[in-house]
């Protein structure tokens, strides 16, 4: 018979950290569901499972909640993107194409990339929402730049890899929101084919990537933290 010790009990501290990331997941699995503009408090409460009081004694506006909820997206983003960095061996080579592709399965494709979008575009007519997430977002840009350049063997000082690394969002961007409007997977996986093929045949000529991937650098297996300043707390 197995014997299990009393169960240890929560601080105030982690039972509202729980409950922000209970709300938070709740609200981004709505935003994917009906939009940003669909979305209501009470809809987030009750798909969380708590009450309305519950919902607004952790966030005390609907743009709290939203900017909550679209940060530890972002948070999530950037997890996984250092794990992907810190799971590559000493000395291997992640060509642009390659890593393109790893961008499009992990962020793009996924049904929560929607979520993002309907609270960038919300933000264009709410300042007060616009402003929360423009804080969040040149934070995470900063992050996702330098750890991309990292996978991808390039300068992350670099102005030319920077261009890349923005252009490759923009159009992986662009493909997800064509998504929308036409669902036919294999149109989607064709445009992801040709733009890694593009990225492939002009390695050479792309700013800011090495000349050919025999020239790409040995990757850092566990990056500086100092270059890192986002936490995986909620």
């Amino acid at each position: 018979m197995n014997e299990t010790g009393p169960k240890k009990r929560l601080t105030q501290a982690e039972k509202s950290a729980a409950m922000r990331s209970r709300l938070c997941e709740a609200t981004l699995d709505a935003l994917t569901e009906v939009g940003y503009d669909r979305v209501t408090t009470a809809m987030v409460a009750k798909k969380a499972g708590v009450s309305q009081g519950a919902l607004t004694h952790q966030f005390s506006s609907k743009n709290d909640l939203m900017a909550a909820a679209f940060e530890r997206l972002l948070t999530e983003w950037r997890n996984n993107r250092q794990a992907f960095l810190s799971s590559l061996t000493e000395g291997q080579k992640i060509s642009a194409d390659e890593f393109t592709e790893y961008l499009w399965r992990t962020v793009f494709v996924k049904p929560r990339y929607v979520a993002a979008l309907e609270l960038m575009l919300a933000a264009r007519m709410n300042e007060p929402l616009g402003g929360k997430l423009r804080d969040i977002l040149h934070r995470w840009r900063d992050d996702r730049d330098m750890l991309s350049a990292w996978i991808i063997g390039s300068d992350p000082e670099n102005p030319e890899t920077l261009e890349f690394l923005h252009l490759n969002i923009c159009m992986l961007r662009g493909i997800a929101v064509h998504v929308g409007f036409d669902s036919d997977e294999q149109d989607r996986e064709k445009l992801l084919l040709s733009w890694k093929n593009f990225l492939r045949k002009n390695s050479d000529r792309l700013p800011g990537l090495p000349f050919n991937t025999d020239a790409l650098v040995s990757l850092p297996v566990t990056p500086d933290a100092t270059y890192i300043r986002g936490n995986a707390s909620d």
